[in-house]
């Protein structure tokens, strides 16, 4: 299974391009789409889960032309937006079965095992009782991934799954990731690079609308190797270093590391790491 898009490009009313001729071939398996706040992202998402129409291009999953067949994709899509309301004072697993009557699932004898078998895959089942709304960010999370799974669906999509939660519940989040993007296509979109370097197998870096590069997440980590440095330095040395060098961040340090001559250390990134 894969998905094709090819030159697909949006401009709202405003005026804002938030699609520039994008070309992308997602296989099966983890797929991550990499890029800042506004670069996007979520326009592409919502295009691909059928909830937005581009003005140009086309989109393709497998034989079915997503734009002119949503009801067909929306039979096999899971979504997962960025942010997405909840009735609070409703149960996970009333909440769950509410969803699955609305997919199209009518059995319900069907239902109560689909829902069961979710909620025991995302952990939230000893608390399958409880209010969503008196859930933690990360539990609301999970729900949102269980609600994405109902139909066992080809094509998953989740917008920014990870942003706000603590380390515990982003690796919880990564683990049920890896092992429901296995067998079908999952689009992981988001800003922090090592979400997609520990989860997907291939990936796209966007910008400002446009596809700046794709490949394996690890390659394009080796192939930045020698050309991404870490320095500590001086705050009076900054402003020189910004005016000589392209700056991508710089953060205030209390006690700055030293040498063992009295120098600012410095490093070189390679893959990730300091050399």
């Amino acid at each position: 299974m894969s998905l094709t898009i090819t030159n697909l490009s949006k401009t709202y009313p405003n005026g804002t391009r938030a699609l520039r001729g994008v070309n992308l071939t997602i296989p099966t398996g983890m797929f991550g789409l990499l890029g800042p706040n506004g670069a996007g992202k979520s326009s592409l998402m919502r295009t691909i889960a059928t909830l937005r129409d581009a003005d140009t291009g086309s989109i393709q999953l497998d034989n079915t032309d997503v734009p002119r067949d949503k009801e067909a994709v929306r039979r096999v899509l899971g979504y997962l937006p960025q942010e997405f309301g909840v009735y609070p004072k409703v149960s996970a697993e009333e909440l769950l079965d509410h969803f699955a009557t609305l997919k199209g699932i009518a059995s319900a004898r069907e239902r109560q095992e689909m829902v069961a078998a979710l909620l025991h895959q995302t952990n939230l089942y000893d608390v399958r009782k409880k209010h969503v709304g008196g859930y933690s960010g990360g539990m609301k999370q999970r729900f949102g991934i269980a609600q994405a799974l109902l139909g066992n669906p080809r094509l998953i999509i989740v917008d920014e799954p990870t942003a706000g939660l603590d380390p515990a519940e982003r690796n919880r989040f990564h683990n049920l990731l890896s092992e429901i993007g296995e067998n079908i296509i999952v689009i992981l979109s988001t800003h922090i690079v090592s979400d997609v370097s520990d989860l997907c197998r291939q990936m796209a870096i966007i910008n400002q609308g446009e596809v700046l590069l794709t490949g394996d997440p690890l390659r394009v980590m080796q192939a930045l190797c020698g050309r991404v440095w870490k320095k500590l330095t001086e705050k009076a040395e900054l402003p020189a270093l910004q005016a000589s060098e392209r700056v991508k961040r710089a953060r205030h340090q209390l006690a700055p590391v030293r040498g063992q001559n009295g120098g600012a250390r410095a490093g070189r990134l390679c893959a990730g790491r300091r050399v």
